[in-house]
């Protein structure tokens, strides 16, 4: 995307001008790092509660403090003063990009008209959420929203390293995915709807130094007959109510756009891919969200493993009232039409989560799965979980299992339940539990114990079952098939782990 919409104020200037201002930043300390101590606020997504008030701008050096009042606050600053600061190539630079321009209503000020701001180790650039001048403001239906919501930065966090290969980013807004994909690929692709994105998307390449490709289109039609080693999403979640907001507009039930990004993997994803979608989708009567998933992905769903990592279940009456309290022309009728819409369409329940989806090379029998998915969960969570899965389908697992050394990872918790009985204090109940990545629960029998202790990643499955049978430990009847499903089920909720991983 190298042409400007015609009602976008940035420009794409000269390499060297870009150049010139990306010094700046970094000269004037214009990071994540420093504004969050600066600002007093724990992670950029804070960034709107900060108190302009209390912030002690004399006591920075200038450029930071003219950064922050220029560029995150939003403020007019005398033109002169701007100069001193800048210097004359710099306040030229940005005057050329149209992150500077003079004030219509004091000739002697400049302004941004942009919103710029550090995220995720980037400067980004994105639509404001006021008139610069302080006049009314009417955003476009086409707004790019800024990089630093508290979904966007969980999407960044949930993205895997892409490991040299090409990657593409739908539904791209600033381009702040394709510029963390650009770290660890060959090829970062941004695709996005609309030509104010995707502009916006080339500015933020141009303005980081990171050479990724910009494009406008619907999903894959700007990318026809390409495959790519990961794909990923954060797209619109809201159900469509007549009021056309196209950064957020997810359809009759809030899931057309995941449901096309999904349905265009067997075209697009490469064997041993993955996707990853951020997305809120809906569980309905019959199936889950990932079991409707694997169906959207027509004949080749044999060919994908999914897992979704639930982070939070919202229920159709919470959604509707939710957006009846956010909407300004969505009113108590439009509130019954669509729960009585989402009723129709068998909505059952909204999920929130993340759904990775990896194509292998063989076919994959196994049922999609649903973990609980925590605040602390990462791609690497998913990707070990996918792997483990992927073991289980290689011929042998058993002997495999049985030969392999397990131990209890860090964090795991052993809660035991105590009761009176005949006025002995006995153990009546034991819980394994564990909030990593993901948080799971297991309550095994009393027996299971002292075994699951002496899995320490030096004994074998087979050793220690083999010692508890010659102890007697065991219940009667009690064999190694029935002991290594116990273990598999204990891989599978992340109570167990290999100290080397799956090799």
């Amino acid at each position: 995307m190298t042409t400007s919409p015609t009602d976008c104020p940035l420009r794409l200037g000269a390499p060297a001008e870009f150049a010139a201002i990306r010094d700046f930043f970094r000269l004037a300390q214009f990071d994540d790092a420093t504004l969050c101590r600066v600002l007093r606020i724990g992670e950029m997504s804070e960034f709107g509660s900060v108190r302009w008030p209390e912030v002690n701008l004399d006591a920075l050096p200038a450029p930071l403090a003219w950064c922050l009042e220029v560029f995150a606050h939003g403020q007019a600053m005398d033109e002169e003063k701007s100069r001193d600061v800048c210097g004359e190539p710099v306040f030229a630079a940005l005057h050329a990009v149209g992150l500077l321009r003079r004030s219509t209503k004091n000739p002697t000020a400049v302004l941004c008209p942009v919103w710029v701001y550090p995220a995720d180790g980037f400067v980004m650039a994105s639509d404001r959420r006021e008139d610069p001048e302080g006049g009314l403001f009417n955003p476009p239906t086409d707004v790019v929203f800024p990089a630093i919501y508290p979904g966007t930065l969980r999407f960044l966090r949930l993205l895997p390293e892409a490991r040299g290969r090409e990657a593409l980013d739908h539904c791209g807004g600033s381009g702040i995915g394709a510029l963390r994909l650009a770290r660890t690929s060959r090829m970062a692709v941004t695709a996005d709807l609309t030509e104010r994105s995707a502009f916006f998307a080339e500015f933020n390449g141009r303005l980081n130094g990171v050479a990724i490709e910009s494009l406008c289109g619907d999903l894959y039609a700007p990318v026809a007959g390409r495959q790519f080693d990961l794909i990923c999403a954060h797209p619109p979640f809201v159900p469509a109510t007549g009021e056309t907001m196209v950064y957020r507009d997810g359809g009759e039930t809030g899931e057309a756009v995941t449901r096309r990004i999904i349905e265009g993997l067997p075209a697009h994803l490469r064997p041993g891919g993955t996707a990853v979608v951020l997305c809120v989708a809906c569980d309905t009567g019959p199936q889950t969200f990932e079991q409707r998933a694997r169906e959207w992905l027509g004949e080749a769903r044999e060919e994908f493993d999914l897992v979704f990592g639930l982070e939070k279940i919202l229920s159709v009456a919470d959604v509707v009232e939710s957006m009846r309290k956010r909407g300004q022309q969505f009113g108590d009728d439009a509130a019954r039409q669509l729960h009585e819409r989402l009723r129709t369409a068998g909505t059952r329940q909204f999920v929130y989560g993340a759904l990775f989806i990896r194509r292998g090379v063989e076919r994959v029998a196994e049922a999609p799965v649903r973990v609980r998915l925590t605040l602390a969960g990462r791609a690497a969570d998913f990707e070990r979980l996918l792997a483990w899965r992927q073991r289980r389908r290689q011929p042998g697992f058993s002997n495999w299992l049985a030969q392999s050394r397990p131990q209890l990872p860090a964090g795991l918790i052993l809660t035991a339940r105590h009761v009176v009985q005949d006025g002995d204090l006995v153990p009546a109940e034991f819980v394994f539990s564990i909030e990593a990545g993901f948080s799971a629960a297991l309550r095994p029998d009393a027996w299971v114990v002292p075994l699951a202790a002496r899995l320490n990643g030096k004994q074998t499955v087979q050793t220690v079952f083999a010692e508890a049978q010659a102890a007697d430990e065991l219940p009667a009847g009690f064999t190694l098939e029935a002991f290594l499903d116990l273990i598999q089920r204990m891989f599978d909720l992340g109570l167990l782990v290999l100290p080397d991983g799956l090799a």
